[in-house]
């Protein structure tokens, strides 16, 4: 267990909630600077915090006037307010639809001055459908839709549905009444702690979307513990010196609205947004925005810090000044400590320190942040065992352990404040020893309140128990996987995502590191997975490959990964798909979906440039019409019988490997026919059964091709052969 006994929740007792606090900030900072937007052009839109909440304050009169809301009464104290004034709309949903800018933080803190609950959705392209609005929409039966004009626009009335057709509209950006601005302390009034401040909807599947309800309270201790964790400082006085934050995550991802843009209006800091388009296009703009504006706090998912290394010469690199960038997290999916590495080395010339680096754990459904790691002058990582990894144990190894057994895992540190860890053997719901690797559970003051109306599930994850324990219930189970040792979380990945082959553990990230090692700069980006085959599961890997690769390489590439994999994981992929860049879906944070992908596989709608698959009748068990193998064999015999059974062995190879026949040849090895262990296990059980010969792993060893296999085998059975 580990347990941070620091408490979060003490901020609530001076702010009830976010709207309480940044209403306080408007008045003592004015004229600071809140939010500056950097269009893709280099322009900047700027509101400082007064002008922030005037905006948010117009908005909240327009909204009202739509919702039919009453004035309420000038009243100088919360305690004054009579209950018949009460609301009607007090936590109704309404679904903010915006582009990268500065109005969707208008939208989301006039929703909260309002009583509704605001409901971030992912911007889609104009004129198309819009998948995760529909199913947030069905899902949690909003009553408004807050967008900008141009986006309220571009919404085809044919490409939606008539429940989203029917939804009042509000466009933040239009010129309204100022009637409504003088009643701040009225709306603070009707805003309790545990009322929701966010309705946050994940990035899974949208056939089964799961709105994760955040209260109020816990926005403000998740705030709190993001400030303690990163030894962060608010700005109460306008003297201070207040910190300064760079982001371009989409704000309707929960790092990007919460660790991005709530956590500076919580610190009284000021933030520089970008889009998401802006950085991918073009990586430096990313790190440009942080040295001209010398800001001190900045993060983002590991792909981001990969993409910098690819596309930022070590020249560029030098032009910039980075020195002042002291938190740089790195969250949202598994942390590469090759990639932090690398980056610290390729950033040093610009000032980039590396224990700058904040590795990071958390998800939604605890607000944001659960752990991280900080401190230490490179990146705190444990390397161990992979077999023992995948046996469910972490055992830690020396430097000189043999890297493809090996698997480095970043630390994630100690927990945040007011938050326990526990790793428990789900199936049991026992707590397991230190190094011992099972699911993670939380408990905490900033573990949300559940996902909307799903009680059912909600019973099962949100207050999960602890067995032979009656005093350990009300815990979340987050499906990831993890250990602790020495005090700090490891993350090993999400139990939904593990590959079980043959009774063993695989985690796709190992894979998909093989992967990168084994095609290089020929690769863009893989997912590996389990995917349904005749008899259980079965390996399948995607690989994205550069725009410019040369069509005739291909069938090299997956001889390449399918090589490499088997070396290093004793596993052969079923499939290996090569398809062009951006045919994997990633979340609006770049987190490979895998679930996505497997449907997207399984009914063949990813676009492929070539596809190998294992033969299906192989996987079904399905007896093949192979060439005889011979019966009795003599010394007249031997060279005939020794043709035969490499004839057997070579059409064995292409039924099992799904290899083109012209690619299977009798002096290839079988590693690069893709013989994995249980394959070379099937080999030889079948050859004994038809020649009566035991196949050992020294004799495969020492006869490593068809032909010569099949020379040895063919002279055994003559030594067996009475004369």
């Amino acid at each position: 267990m580990l347990r941070n006994p620091a408490s979060a929740a003490q901020v609530t007792s001076h702010w009830p909630s976010l709207p309480h606090l940044f209403s306080e900030q408007a008045q003592r900072h004015p004229d600071r600077l809140a939010l500056t937007f950097v269009e893709d052009d280099g322009r900047h839109r700027t509101l400082t915090y007064a002008g922030l909440h005037d905006r948010v304050m117009e908005l909240c009169g327009r909204i009202g006037e739509v919702m039919g809301e009453r004035s309420p009464p000038e009243i100088s104290g919360r305690d004054k307010l009579p209950d018949e004034i009460m609301e009607p709309h007090s936590g109704e949903r309404a679904i903010l639809l915006f582009p990268p800018g500065l109005e969707f933080i208008i939208g989301f803190f006039a929703c909260q001055y309002s009583g509704l609950v605001p409901v971030p959705t992912c911007f889609p392209k104009p004129g198309r459908a819009m998948p995760r609005l529909e199913s947030a929409v069905h899902d949690c039966a909003p009553k408004l839709l807050l967008a900008d004009a141009e986006t309220l626009a571009g919404i085809d009335p044919n490409r939606v549905s008539a429940a989203v057709n029917s939804l009042p509209s509000v466009a933040t950006d239009a010129i309204g009444s100022d009637q409504w601005t003088a009643d701040v302390s009225a709306r603070l009034a009707l805003i309790k702690a545990t009322d929701l401040g966010l309705l946050q909807y994940t990035s899974g599947s949208t056939s089964e979307p799961k709105g994760v309800m955040v209260s109020h309270a816990n926005l403000l201790a998740n705030l709190e513990s993001i400030r303690c964790a990163f030894g962060l400082h608010r700005s109460d006085r306008a003297d201070e010196p207040h910190c300064s934050a760079v982001f371009w995550l989409p704000p309707f991802h929960d790092m990007g609205l919460i660790g991005g843009i709530l956590e500076a209006v919580f610190l009284g800091g000021h933030t520089t947004l970008m889009s998401p388009r802006s950085f991918l296009a073009k990586p430096i703009r990313w790190l440009e925005a942080i040295a001209q504006s010398g800001a001190t706090i900045s993060g983002a998912p590991n792909f981001a810090f990969e993409l910098c290394l690819d596309r930022i010469s070590r020249d560029q690199a030098a032009g910039l000044d980075l020195s002042r960038w002291n938190v740089a997290f790195c969250g949202a999916e598994p942390i590469a400590v090759e990639t932090l590495d690398r980056f610290a080395a390729h950033f040093a010339v610009a000032g980039f320190r590396s224990n700058a680096f904040i590795p990071c754990y958390g998800l939604a459904e605890a607000t944001l942040l659960v752990a991280s790691s900080r401190g230490s002058s490179i990146v705190p990582r444990l390397p161990v065992d992979r077999d023992d990894l995948s046996r469910g144990r972490a055992t830690p190894v020396p430097d000189h352990h043999p890297l493809n057994q090996t698997r480095t895992i970043v630390s994630c540190g100690e927990p945040c404040a007011g938050m326990q860890i526990e790793i428990i053997a789900p199936d049991r719901r026992t707590r397991l020893d230190e190094g011992q690797i099972g699911e993670i559970w939380l408990q905490g003051e900033s573990i949300a309140q559940g996902y909307w109306k799903r009680e059912g599930v909600n019973s099962h994850q949100f207050d999960a128990h602890i067995a032979n324990d009656d005093c350990a219930g009300g815990f979340l189970r987050t499906g990831d996987l993890g250990f602790i040792r020495d005090g700090s979380l490891y993350v090993t990945g999400r139990s939904k995502d593990v590959i079980i082959l043959r009774g063993r553990n695989h985690f796709p990230q190992d894979i998909e590191a093989t992967v990168q090692r084994a095609l290089g700069d020929d690769m863009v980006k893989c997912v590996a997975l389990a995917t349904n085959a005749y008899v259980g599961e079965a390996l399948s890997i995607v690989v994205e490959l550069p725009r410019h690769i040369d069509g005739t390489l291909l069938p090299n590439l997956v001889r390449s990964v399918r090589r490499q994999v088997i070396e290093e994981h004793e596993i052969d992929p079923r499939q290996v798909v090569l398809t062009r860049p951006a045919a994997i879906p990633v979340t609006t944070s770049g987190k490979v979906q895998r679930s996505a992908c497997r449907q997207m596989l399984e009914s063949d709608e990813i676009p492929s440039l070539y596809d190998w698959s294992r033969s299906i009748l192989i996987d079904q068990g399905v007896s093949e019409q192979l060439p005889a193998l011979p019966q009795r064999v003599d010394e007249d015999s031997r060279d005939a019988a020794s043709q035969q059974i490499q004839a057997w062995m070579m059409a064995w190879l292409i039924h099992r490997s799904g290899m083109d026949p012209r690619d299977v040849g009798p002096e290839t090895r079988f590693t690069d026919h893709g013989l994995d262990s249980m394959a070379a296990v099937e080999l030889s059980g079948e050859l004994d059964d038809w020649l009566g010969v035991e196949l050992t792993p020294a004799v495969a060893w020492n006869h490593p091709t068809p032909a010569t296999l099949a020379a040895y085998l063919a002279g055994e059975m003559a030594k067996a052969t009475p004369h």
